[in-house]
């Protein structure tokens, strides 16, 4: 027996759900294509945005008016911004390409730090603390005292390298910033909605780099810091 179109509570119960789930569904699909739009659209402008103040910034080579201090090991000061670049990743979503992450990446030049000189059992601490900043080393042993060397020295790059980290959480509509060297040796999380990630918020950030009177790690919920 064929019960296609046939009278039956339960089956037009059913018919009357599956549309409901059906429309829902398609609703969803429409949200979620608006909210990938709003966020791919203002990660486009960020990119805009930083791929001309970097190049203002390379000519420029401001100071940076802040002291970076990784506690008994290094610390800078004195610092000019050096070179800055912004890059960014795109991946496939429904038959177009949408932004993964956009990437500023900048290095600051200064004076160079004087060797370190440490106990070979503390040696390998220091390195780790040293690779957790991003800075730059190299070590030898130090064989000026006769017999078993019982010391390394460390020679310390004269420059930092940091970086601003734009990620989309397309789920939560909402942009990830991640700082690292920007105004401490430590890695500093953000998220803002797309619409607060404006012309006057990256004006902000780039004070923030740049070591000028900034209210950017206000402007947005913190996520936290990680060495």
């Amino acid at each position: 027996m064929n019960y296609k179109g046939a009278s039956s509570n339960l089956l037009n119960a059913l018919r009357e759900q599956a549309d409901e789930v059906a429309a829902r569904r398609e609703q969803q699909r429409e949200l979620s294509r608006e909210v990938v739009d709003r966020v791919d659209r203002r990660l486009h402008l960020i990119f805009r945005y930083f791929d001309e103040a970097c190049g203002l910034l390379q000519v420029i080579r401001p100071a940076v008016n802040r002291r970076f201090t990784l506690p008994e090991i290094v610390t800078y000061t004195d610092m000019s911004l050096d070179q800055a670049q912004v890059t960014f990743r795109k991946l496939k979503f429904q038959e177009r390409e949408i932004y993964d992450y956009v990437v500023v990446y900048y290095s600051l030049a200064g004076p160079v730090p004087a060797p370190l000189r440490v106990a070979s059992r503390n040696a390998a601490e220091v390195e780790r603390a040293l690779l957790s900043a991003n800075i730059e080393y190299r070590a030898d042993r130090d064989t000026s005292i006769r017999g078993a060397a019982t010391h390394n020295v460390i020679h310390i790059a004269p420059g930092l390298r940091c970086e601003v980290r734009f990620e989309p959480d397309f789920t939560n509509e909402r942009i990830t910033v991640t700082l690292r060297n920007v105004d401490r040796l430590e890695s500093a999380l953000l998220e803002f909605q797309p619409d607060k990630l404006d012309a006057a918020a990256l004006d902000d950030l780039v004070n923030l780099m740049l070591g000028k009177p900034s209210q950017f790690l206000l402007r947005a919920p913190l996520r936290g810091f990680n060495r």
